[in-house]
């Protein structure tokens, strides 16, 4: 190519200007113009980029456009363009130029369309594809062709970079004040900020006493429900101050609920720290509509700060440690020691497998409407991994074993036990009745208000009389009840302990076993106090024997074992088996009887295997009847005892072919004749001659085809077969 064409050729595209790439065509569409501020305080404040926005009417005009075709789009002002999401009228801007109806899209600046290069590309797709000029104070640019499409693009990035550093930039200087203690943010209830922007309590007296019988009454209750309860029971409310509105910084109160009992028990501002970064944003849960959405609760090593001692304090760093630790251990998980719950079960959540390390669960059993006795299962290898339960151990004797040393070793304490529990409940009530008296000290004075603004108004004035009138009866009705309510109060309150009713508690107190199996004492009172002395009680069954070695680890680091012995299902799982049977046949041997034996065995101090029901004729039977010396004692030895045709029960049943308990609900509906064993065993004896015994016969012969027709008409839905007569019945029975 020659120079003169190459001339030629820059001469050409010199000469296409702006206005060049402006169709008749696109005249005849609408030219918007987008204005946007991010917020509401640049609206207010930085009125000259508005009225610069406002100004591009004039430029549309400039570049052909009629002034009945140009549209402004204002109704994002205030809202910020790093999202689409809530800025109605870029969403109406592109519906208007996916439509082909708009021809230019003027704005101040690239970032007035969007911050955000999704949006922002988006944007230029579809007006390239529908033919839709973008114009700034730059330029005029079609995003159809290359050069002008680069060029919007680089200046869509660099929108998005602004943007990016002008977060970073407040971003770390918020991070720098907090590291210092100097940045302000809402601060929780009983807390505020001075004018010299410094943390200090709350003014309001009653505010404090509230907070500070919360944290006293969580040391003794020791679960977030019990003292949401306690609350609620006493009417105690809680003083927080509007954080943002027209009444920001006025005292309210409000209902306890268990979100804000948590975060206060959990906030370490109350142990006197300044901190910062508690909850972060996490950007996989965040929602852009809802900007406080996406927070999570971070570790304290990923907390921004954590300044120490910065603040006045309600309680100590080491209370503030015991309130976090007791909340995570009331949670309901397997490895927790979990809050105490209703139950039969005093150490749920205290006994430890001595194999495995893990705690074992409580398991109930449930039959016929009742429960039956419970379990302590180490259930975690089962569970986790499918393997065989590690071990389990029966509750009320492991119960009883513990209880029986957690009693001993609080008699030496158990003089002045009661005198101190009734001096805490006197602290309390003391605590309770200060905050009534606050209470109906900010009444009077709202009163007392009410009735000044309403005496002060000029009696001309009587649209604003009317209104304080209202007012001041209202507060009158409020106090009123609010004094009802107190004089309840004191009635449902006990009176205060005289020197003798001291003295009758000590003498009482020394009884602890005594108020331990009281009906008044719950199952919830005896595991708060077992909880207060017993840190672990650590399981370990030897073998499958009755023998369960018993550790238990006291509040004070001691530690006191012992050996267990929980009830069997089995005698041959005995460890002492071998012996017991041999003692056992050597009595019968020698013709004691089952009573005779029976407490010969209590007194060899063979355990039974229910421990609690003890040793009786009918364990000593089924032990013999295991060895094979039942039979021979009941049919040989005592057979002198029938009378002529007479039969022992089980000894017919077998003639017979019948079980047991066939033979039992024949003699309870009256279809034999029998009579039972006077003394002793009292054991059934049944007549039956010859002739009876066929009879007998017969009639099982009956029953058994009578079942089978029954079952076989079941399966097979076969109509009703017509009766049978009566020979065809058998003998009457």
């Amino acid at each position: 190519m020659t120079s003169t064409a190459r001339a030629s050729g820059a001469d050409r595209l010199s000469s296409l200007g702006p206005t060049s790439k402006i169709s008749s065509w696109r005249l005849e569409r609408l030219a918007v113009v987008y204005v946007r501020q991010s917020t509401v305080q640049q609206v207010r404040v930085h009125t000259e980029s508005t009225r610069l926005q406002y100004g591009l009417v004039s430029r549309a005009q400039a570049y052909g456009w009629a002034s009945e075709r140009i549209v402004v789009i204002d109704d994002d002002l205030g809202k910020s363009g790093a999202t689409t999401v809530g800025r109605v009228g870029f969403e109406r801007l592109v519906t208007e130029v996916s439509l082909g109806h708009v021809g230019l899209i003027l704005g101040l600046e690239m970032s007035r369309l969007a911050r955000s290069n999704v949006d922002w590309h988006r944007l230029l797709e579809v007006c390239a594809l529908f033919g839709t000029l973008i114009a700034d104070l730059d330029g005029l640019y079609d995003p159809a062709l290359y050069n002008d499409r680069l060029l919007l693009g680089l200046k869509g990035t660099m929108s998005e970079a602004e943007l990016h550093l002008l977060k970073q930039r407040l971003y770390q200087g918020c991070l720098s004040k907090a590291r210092r203690g100097a940045l302000t943010f809402a601060l929780p209830m009983g807390y505020v900020w001075d004018a010299d922007g410094a943390i200090q309590f709350d003014p309001d007296e009653q505010v404090q006493a509230v907070v500070r019988l919360i944290f006293a009454q969580f040391e003794e209750l020791g679960a977030l429900g019990g003292l949401l309860r306690y609350l609620a029971r006493q009417d105690i409310r809680l003083g927080v101050r509007v954080r943002e509105g027209p009444g920001k910084g006025q005292l309210v109160w409000r209902r306890p609920n268990r979100a804000t009992l948590q975060n206060l028990l959990k906030h370490p501002l109350y142990a006197g720290a300044y901190v910062y970064g508690r909850r972060q944003i996490d950007r996989r849960r965040y929602q852009s509509d809802h900007p406080q959405s996406g927070r999570v609760v971070m570790s304290r090593s990923d907390w921004h700060a954590l300044l120490p001692d910065r603040c006045p304090a309600y309680l100590s760093w080491e209370q503030y440690e015991r309130n976090v630790a007791r909340l995570a251990a009331n949670r309901n998980r397997a490895s927790t020691l979990r809050a105490v719950r209703q139950g039969a079960a005093l150490l749920a959540g205290l006994v430890v497998c001595g194999r495995c390390g893990n705690r074992l669960g409580v398991h109930y059993q449930h039959a016929h409407g009742r429960c039956t006795p419970f379990t302590y299962d180490c259930v975690a290898q089962r569970n986790g991994y499918g393997k065989p339960l590690c071990q389990h151990v029966a509750g009320p004797c492991l119960d009883d074993f513990v209880t029986a040393h957690v009693l001993a070793a609080l008699a030496p304490a158990s003089l002045e036990l009661s005198l101190a529990t009734a001096e805490q409940v006197e602290q309390e009530r003391a605590a309770v009745t200060q905050l009534w008296e606050q209470r109906r000290e900010r009444a009077t004075y709202e009163t007392d208000r009410a009735a000044r603004q309403y005496q002060a108004v000029e009696p001309e004035n009587r649209l604003v009389a009317r209104t304080l009138e209202r007012v001041w009866e209202e507060k009158l009705q409020t106090q009123q009840a609010l004094e009802e309510e107190y004089h309840r109060f004191l009635q449902q309150q006990p009176r205060m302990l005289t020197a003798e009713e001291r003295a009758a508690i000590r003498q009482l107190a020394t009884d602890i076993p005594a108020l331990w199996t009281a009906s008044t004492t719950t199952n919830t009172d005896r595991k708060d106090i077992l909880r207060q002395v017993v840190e672990r009680v650590e399981v370990e069954v030897q073998g499958k024997t009755e023998q369960v070695r018993v550790c238990i680890t006291w509040a004070g680091g001691g530690q006191t074992e012992g050996l267990l012995v929980r009830p069997l299902a089995r005698y041959t799982d005995r460890s002492d088996y071998a012996a017991l049977c041999a003692r056992v046949q050597e009595l019968t041997a020698a013709g004691w009887s089952l009573e005779a034996i029976a407490q010969q065995l209590a007194v060899d101090r063979y355990p039974p295997l229910r421990s609690k029901r003890g040793w009786s004729a009918v364990s000593v039977q089924t032990l013999r009847r295991q060895l094979g010396l039942g039979n021979a004692h009941r049919h040989g030895s005592s057979r002198e005892a029938l009378g002529p045709d007479e039969w022992w029960a089980r000894e017919l049943a077998d003639r017979l072919g019948v079980s047991h308990n066939t033979l039992l609900y024949w003699i309870e509906h009256g279809l034999v004749r029998a009579r039972k064993e006077r003394g002793g065993w009292q054991r059934w004896m049944v007549w039956a001659d010859a002739e009876e015994v066929e009879r007998l016969r017969a009639y099982r012969h009956r029953d058994i085809a009578v079942e089978h027709r029954r079952r076989w008409t079941a399966v097979h839905a076969l109509p009703t077969l017509p009766a049978r007569s009566d020979h065809e019945k058998g003998p009457p029975p």
